[in-house]
């Protein structure tokens, strides 16, 4: 233990460290820097100390000053994440004798009938509380986002910058700003947005990762992959599947029919929190269990030591994959080890350049861009508090360098497009107040968030009266479903919900969509890049049907020349298309063009296509025309791929290679 650090703490060490050793790397950075009072962005591994990072040095500073309620407020991205963040620091805080507690929207803790020092809550829960009662955060010291990677890039992110810069407008002094990932690209450019002059302190991970190959993903392929594992002493197996579906899927496939028995849990956000919580708390306390998860539990929520990850699709990310294979191993020095599983010769392809970028710590996402969506909520929000809003007060939020990015007359011409869409109704000159459905909506805490609405109907057991979980709309009386790894009957379907009876296994549940991530430029780049084609190159090769184009210009570029393949004199026609290639019914002899005016063309044109990959947010509709427009674009990343089909090479090599079956 570092002697220096720890006399920095005199008062908070043994609360936090007592137990440990060791300070890590990232503990023995981050402390100085925050006891001077420095804003900081902390990237280090799963595992590595992050949470004990910030919080014993913002507390040793909190309990070195004067006391008052919200003195920190720890910002976590999702309900859950802060319910964990609350059960991970609650012994502690009692044990320091700080008034710990959760202020979100299933829990709004109190200590002694105050509000606690040091509270846990999410964006929505800090919106509501900035409109509802500033008056009570004049005296926050300090604000931490836990796994800004979550945020970042979203419209909840966007939504955080906004609710920073309000803060600092009603806290009595500026606070201290802390942000903490296990994963983020281009740290410099993220501590940019949230924090000012901040530190960046990033601590590799040393551990190498090691990937093992599992073919075929069917219940009884899956089921012998879960068999191998336990016949090689793994006891704790977490399976990720990208879609709910999949996940029951899964979960009904393994009951049975492995060593496991009836220890097999699957946990998604369609189930509900007290399913959820009681999956996670199984998997902390039991000694040998299989859960099947779709990205709930890529983040920090404890669930003890995996011993195994098993990656059953194509994670979307870099760093989606280094976040789910993180969470196996997590107390452990070696090695990290993970398993894939493919079906197909593009998604080995694709795994290996997932892992290869994780290894070189290359994330290779979308370029950032500001979803101005979230300004149609706040001026929602500042009208139902302040009675009504106008351009110039909407201004006011709005941190310098967003502006800088918005057209002259933005917040004008975005409060005339929200009365022109109902939301807000001229009250005089430039003042705007809330329409009647949405003032009942604000009355009721409804206007906090920048979440997608819920597409699904509760499920709920009869014999209890709990919601289980949500489903799509449509499902039918008699039929049996599967959902949180257990069978349920439906009973009756009412406007309230799904009536059920547990039961035996049933077909998987159906989940409303949610749309699907898009592959960035960066990604779908380095693909092709595996797949043979040069950094200009864009390549023809003979296919098993048709010819295969290997561009690499991902989902918006693949889109964009689409867009320009049915422009040129008598186009190939399109048989099958990815983010990464696409097979044409003959062969091309040069690449179309394109400049500036033509990808605004298409951006007019095929702006609805991107918009179910680019999360805009759900107020991106109420946004004038034009600024939908630049928003659009600039989301897409569609100006890179842009940039690079105006000087790349077309390779040809239909007389040079087999044909292949498959495109990635």
């Amino acid at each position: 233990m570092t002697a220096a650090v720890k006399d920095l703490l005199p008062r908070t060490f043994h609360a936090f460290f007592g137990r440990f050793e060791s300070f890590t790397s990232v503990q023995q950075q981050a402390i100085p820097a925050l006891l001077a009072g420095r804003d900081a962005l902390l990237c280090a591994p799963t595992a590595s100390g992050k949470t004990e990072a910030y919080a014993a040095p913002l507390v040793e500073r909190m309990l070195g000053a004067p006391r008052c309620p919200y003195r920190i407020l720890l910002i976590s991205p999702t309900r859950a994440l802060a319910n964990d963040l609350k059960r991970r620091l609650e012994e502690r805080m009692a044990q320091l004798g700080v008034a710990f507690g959760r202020h979100t929207g299933e829990h709004k803790e109190r200590v002694d009938g105050q509000p606690p020092e040091v509270a846990v809550m999410t964006p929505e829960s800090l919106d509501s509380l900035l409109a509802r009662r500033s008056q009570a955060l004049a005296g926050v010291a300090a604000v931490v986002l836990d796994e800004v990677h979550v945020l970042d890039g979203t419209p909840r992110g966007d939504h955080a910058r906004l609710l920073l810069n309000r803060l600092d407008q009603c806290a009595a002094a500026r606070p201290q700003r802390v942000a903490a990932s296990a994963t983020v690209d281009r740290p410099a450019e993220v501590a940019g947005r949230y924090l000012r002059q901040a530190l960046v302190i990033e601590a590799a991970d040393a551990r190498r990762i090691r990937a093992l190959r599992f073919s075929g993903r069917r219940p009884a392929e899956l089921a012998a992959h879960v068999e191998r594992l336990a016949e090689e002493g793994f006891k704790k197996i977490l399976l990720f599947r990208n879609s709910r579906r999949g996940v029951e899927e899964a979960a009904a496939g393994l009951v049975g029919r492995t060593r496991f028995g009836a220890q097999v849990h699957a946990h998604h956000g369609s189930l509900s929190r007290v399913v959820r919580e009681r999956t996670e708390r199984r998997l902390r306390e039991g000694t040998a269990a299989v859960c099947c998860a779709t990205l709930t539990l890529e983040l920090g929520i404890d669930i003890g030591d995996m011993d195994y990850v098993l990656l059953c699709d194509l994670p979307p990310s870099v760093d989606s994959l280094r976040q789910r294979i993180g969470r196996g191993g997590r107390r452990s020095r070696g090695d990290q080890r993970a398993g894939y599983v493919v079906e197909t010769a593009g998604e080995e392809v694709t795994f290996r350049v997932l892992f290869r970028l994780a290894r070189e710590g290359r994330l290779c996402r979308e370029p950032y861009a500001f979803r101005p969506s979230v300004l149609v909520q706040q001026a929602l929000v500042l009208a139902g508090a302040e009675s009504h809003v106008c351009a110039e007060r909407l201004r006011e939020i709005v941190p310098a360098e967003v502006e800088q990015a918005l057209p002259a007359g933005w917040a004008a011409e975005m409060l005339e497009a929200m009365a022109d869409k109902g939301l807000v109704e001229q009250a005089g000159a430039g003042r705007y107040v809330l329409a009647e459905a949405l003032d009942r909506a604000y009355q009721l805490g409804k206007l906090h968030g920048n979440l997608d609405p819920e597409g699904d109907v509760p499920v709920i057991d009869r014999a209890t009266g709990d919601v289980v979980g949500r489903v799509a709309r449509g499902e039918r009386r008699g039929e049996r479903i599967q959902l949180g790894g257990g069978g349920r009957e439906i009973v009756a379907v009412t406007a309230d919900g799904v009536l059920t009876d547990a039961a035996a296994r049933g077909r998987p549940a159906r989940f409303a969509p949610r749309g699907h991530p898009a592959l960035s430029f960066a990604l779908a780049r380095e693909i092709a890049r595996e797949l043979g084609a040069a950094p200009n190159e864009i390549v023809l090769r003979p296919g098993g049907v048709g010819f295969v184009l290997l561009h690499g210009l991902g989902s918006a570029g693949a889109l964009l020349l689409r867009y320009l393949l049915r422009g040129m004199p008598d186009p190939p026609r399109v048989l099958d298309h990815t983010p990464v290639s696409m097979v044409l019914d003959r062969g091309l002899e040069w690449l179309p063009g394109v400049d500036s005016s033509t990808v605004e063309a298409f951006v007019q044109r095929a702006g609805a296509s991107m918009r179910r990959f680019l999360a805009l947010g759900p107020w991106h509709a109420s946004l004038p025309r034009e600024l939908k427009r630049l928003t659009v674009r600039r989301a897409s990343g569609v100006d890179q791929a842009a940039d690079f089909l105006a000087g790349a090479v077309l390779k040809s090599e239909l007389e040079t290679q087999a044909p292949v079956e498959w495109i990635a």
